[in-house]
């Protein structure tokens, strides 16, 4: 236990001490503690009382400037904060279902190119009005399956005035695919907080999935999962359509993978990475020379290399995966989503490459051996709320130090939740239409009938307000 609490308050203070603020704050501090419980006339230094009274009086007399250090920082990124939120609010989102149809040809690689077209409407802060007085941030998607006790859903949510633009996309690529714009099924079928959910009998288990490795590796994308060799195509989406067909009348379960478009160089960071990858590697002669010999790479670190600059070349999202399961308590199994669902992700996982797993920290399973060891009931509790309200707002971590901070809870900070960068080919994997290899008659309700414009050479008789009519 004792190793377990010192590195999690070495990993406490290392990320603090990635934020402006916060490293501000504490080097103030412990100054300020040091001039509060010290006595002036007991200091020394060097040796010497006056050079000690002269800079103790300096600092005292410059404590507006210790102030401002410590002010500015936290007015600005709490300032930013406020005002993303209300931009986020007045944001006009509708939920569209996907209608799938009986039979669907296009593979993956289509909803590849619809994840490029939505990219391509990527907004961003073009000024300082937009950025400190608008508080403009990136717009997200929220991609989602939800079963309803077995029958599986397919949903985009996306800003209102988008919509044309989305349904562009999809038609483009999916041409027997339906859009139809839906109630929310949030407000309908999932309870506004946990006090709800045990009200009407019922448990709840959620939690967010990262990459074990940095974005630069990519995970296993669809393109392995179709085989050449012996001219069958998996579809990875079938392992989710199974997990999510099994569950009971009464259970539901939601994915959730919130998508916000990162901007075109987001591979110049791993630059760095590149460079010791593809550089050669070497070894030093066993002679008095103190010569090296140049060693070839294996084929193992060339496919790494390959799939590294493949992964960097495309577009990519900042993404963030949660999912919830909500049971009535006589059938309510954490296993089932504990490792069903997480396990159904293992599928992306190449070991020389990266991996989804579990963000335990979010997950809403505490123990009293997980950090930090007191309260696990109340901390799970918390965990609960935190995890319903996210998945109902379809959340994202706030963008500023101050944001986390004023979003927190003495017992449940909000500093756990985390996105990472996912390019178009890893996020069409992880969301796209089941392809005619999957059996999907028992879970999803389809498209019967494929619809198709007016023949051409029609009759039509009438005026203009007859025409409008149709139109």
């Amino acid at each position: 236990m004792f190793r377990d609490i010192s590195k999690h308050i070495v990993s406490i203070i290392s990320e603090l001490f990635r934020n402006e603020e916060a490293l501000i704050l504490f080097i103030v501090l412990i100054v300020g503690g040091a001039l509060f419980f010290v006595p002036l006339d007991q200091i020394t230094l060097f040796g010497t009382r006056s050079i000690s009274h002269a800079v103790v009086s300096f600092i005292q007399s410059t404590m507006w400037l210790w102030a401002f250090l410590i002010l500015r920082p936290m007015v600005t990124s709490s300032w930013l904060f406020w005002r993303n939120e209300s931009f986020k609010k007045k944001q006009k989102n509708i939920l569209l279902e996907i209608r799938i149809p009986r039979l669907v040809k296009e593979s993956p690689r289509a909803m590849e190119q619809v994840m490029a077209s939505l990219h391509s409407l990527r907004n961003v802060a073009s000024d300082l009005g937009e950025r400190w007085k608008d508080g403009e941030v990136t717009r997200w998607f929220s991609l989602e399956m939800v079963s309803f006790g077995g029958e599986i859903h397919f949903y985009i949510r996306v800003v209102k005035k988008q919509r044309n633009l989305v349904e562009a996309a999809f038609y483009s690529y999916y041409p027997d695919v339906e859009l139809e714009e839906v109630d929310d099924y949030i407000e309908t079928a999932i309870p506004v907080d946990m006090q709800e959910v045990y009200r009407q009998g019922y448990d709840f288990w959620g939690t967010e999935m990262i990459l074990r490795r940095e974005s630069a590796y990519p995970i296993k994308t669809y393109l392995e999962f179709e085989s050449s060799e012996e001219g069958r195509t998996f579809d990875p989406i079938s392992a989710f359509l199974e997990v999510l067909g099994k569950i009971k009348k009464e259970e539901i379960v939601g994915i959730q993978i919130n998508i916000a478009a990162a901007q075109a160089n987001w591979g110049k960071k791993w630059d760095g990475l590149l460079n010791r990858l593809s550089e050669p590697k070497t070894k030093a002669l066993s002679d008095e020379g103190g010569g090296r010999l140049t060693v070839s790479r294996t084929p193992g670190e060339i496919n790494v290399l390959k799939a590294v600059e493949a992964n960097l070349s495309k577009p990519a999202f900042h993404t963030l995966v949660r999912f919830i399961y909500l049971s009535p308590k006589p059938l309510f199994y954490d296993s089932y989503a504990r490792r069903g669902l997480t396990g159904a992700f293992n599928q992306y996982a190449a070991l020389d490459l990266n991996s989804i797993s579990q963000n335990h920290p979010i997950s809403t399973r505490t123990r009293f051996w997980y950090w930090p060891h007191v309260f696990p009931k109340t901390r799970n509790e918390l965990k609960k709320q935190r995890m319903l309200y996210n998945y109902r707002n379809r959340e994202m971590p706030p963008e500023t130090f101050m944001g986390r901070v004023l979003s927190s809870h003495p017992m449940n900070w909000n500093a756990h939740s985390k996105t990472f960068l996912l390019n178009i080919e890893g996020a069409a994997t992880l969301f796209h239409l089941p392809t005619e290899v999957v059996l999907t008659g028992p879970h999803i309700k389809r498209v019967e009938s494929r619809k198709g414009g007016a023949p051409a050479g029609l009759a039509i008789f009438g005026g203009d307000e007859e025409m409008d009519k149709f139109t």
